[in-house]
């Protein structure tokens, strides 16, 4: 059955890489079709944590194996599609056997992800585990950890790129001006050995544009370490820390689910409430009464 269905998705030309999407750079809003109990959810919001803090988490939960699993499995991926929230959706599952991972082999999965305009990283099982999905993803990730190391930059090192940057330009622009400088002088000098009278006039010009591409440098500069350091204010800005700081707080289940409406509350749940300085931990009362938004 599985080298069946995938001659027939090769004959339609549904496994060539020209048909595959390519990811975004920086997705602020990563999808999940996972099941919502599983360790795939666990390892992957702990990698998006670490990594892109500023990202959200959207989970469309369901079933990964069983009979009606995979069309299941469809249904969610279809839900988040519609959506047209995320920027990129991982569909996956932890490891186990071949039976196990069999949804990830059907045909109505594969459909649904062919279908989709989003791009879809499969991470099904581990390394060693081939599925039909990973064929028609857009990337395969060996494991669902790894699909989330791959979809988001390192934020630490991306901020710390973006922060250096001022640094490395105006180094750059400080050695090509004085390599051009040192042009100038070098022909300054071999036109110093001619005729003092006939020289007057091109030294008179090499002057001039010394100051000129001074000028023009400077300029440029200043334009540069400008534009760098609005972007790594807006990068900043972006980090939920500058969010916690200004008096807000996170509340998360203690399997690191972010609660983010009332209802997500009920009475004697327990929760980790985050704010700037560190975690508390926290119990809801009851009842939870539901209200209107604060804009």
């Amino acid at each position: 059955a599985f080298e069946k269905l995938k001659a027939r998705l090769a004959g339609e030309g549904l496994l060539a890489d020209e048909r595959k999407l390519s990811l975004p750079a920086y997705p602020e809003v990563v999808g999940v079709v996972t099941s919502p109990t599983g360790a795939a959810l666990r390892d992957i919001v702990t990698v998006l944590r670490r990594r892109a803090p500023w990202s959200r988490i959207v989970l469309s939960p369901s079933r990964v194996q069983g009979e009606g699993a995979s069309e299941e499995l469809a249904k969610a991926l279809d839900r988040l599609v519609e959506s047209k929230v995320p920027d990129v959706i991982i569909v996956g599952r932890g490891g186990g056997s071949l039976e196990d991972l069999w949804a990830f082999n059907e045909e109505a999965l594969a459909r649904a992800i062919v279908a989709s305009p989003i791009p879809i990283v499969s991470a099904v099982g581990h390394e060693v585990d081939v599925t039909i999905s990973d064929l028609v993803a857009d990337l395969r990730a060996p494991t669902p950890s790894a699909a989330a190391e791959l979809i988001v930059p390192d934020g630490v090192l991306l901020l710390s790129s973006v922060r250096a940057a001022p640094l490395r330009l105006s180094r750059g622009v400080r050695r090509a001006a004085e390599r051009r400088r040192a042009r100038v002088t070098d022909r300054m000098r071999v036109l110093s050995r001619t005729m003092e009278r006939s020289i007057r006039p091109a030294r008179q010009a090499v002057g001039m544009d010394s100051e000129r591409l001074e000028r023009s440098f400077q300029q440029s500069l200043e334009q540069k370490r400008a534009a760098f350091s609005m972007l790594s204010g807006r990068l900043e800005a972006l980090s939920p820390l500058a969010t916690l700081a200004r008096g807000y707080s996170v509340a998360r289940t203690s399997e690191g689910t972010v609660l983010r409406r009332v209802t997500d509350f009920h009475p004697g749940l327990q929760f980790d409430l985050k704010v700037t300085d560190g975690t508390v931990e926290a119990n809801a009362v009851g009842p939870v009464k539901p209200g209107r938004e604060e804009r």
